[in-house]
């Protein structure tokens, strides 16, 4: 086991121990375990799962830091949401607003903040259909 915080900007997310944690980085996905060498990483916008005493935990995470050292993990995220919180119909309206925005070919359209929407919207709607 080791111990695992994830701070948002709303505050301490919720800081305890865990048996692994799956999260992926902008160069790929990784599975922490106990006593793992020491990282400092940047979160991409996915799917995290948690296994707690053999239970398995999924959470939409949407980018952010990770940090590993002396068998403590820290997650410093921009934004992340529990499964059981995800409401899939707001996540696939969101999706498809996202996505008509992306098609305009409007100039005022700030492409930018659409292209981050539907990342939202997908890693959402990715963790609700996880097991």
């Amino acid at each position: 086991m080791f111990k695992l915080a994830i701070i948002s900007p709303k505050g301490l997310y919720f800081e305890k121990d865990v048996d692994s944690l799956t999260v992926k980085l902008t160069s790929g996905y990784r599975t922490i375990l106990s006593k793992h060498a020491p990282l400092i990483g940047a979160l991409d916008y996915a799917p995290m799962h948690i296994v707690e005493n053999g239970k398995t935990k999924y959470y939409a995470v949407h980018g952010g830091t990770i940090s590993i050292k002396d068998n403590k993990v820290s997650l410093i995220v921009n934004a992340i949401e529990a499964k059981e919180d995800i409401d899939i119909s707001r996540a696939k309206a969101a999706k498809g607003r996202a996505e008509d925005r992306l098609n305009k070919s409007d100039i005022n359209t700030d492409v930018k903040r659409a292209e981050l929407a539907l990342m939202r919207a997908l890693t959402r709607i990715k963790t609700y259909e996880e097991n």
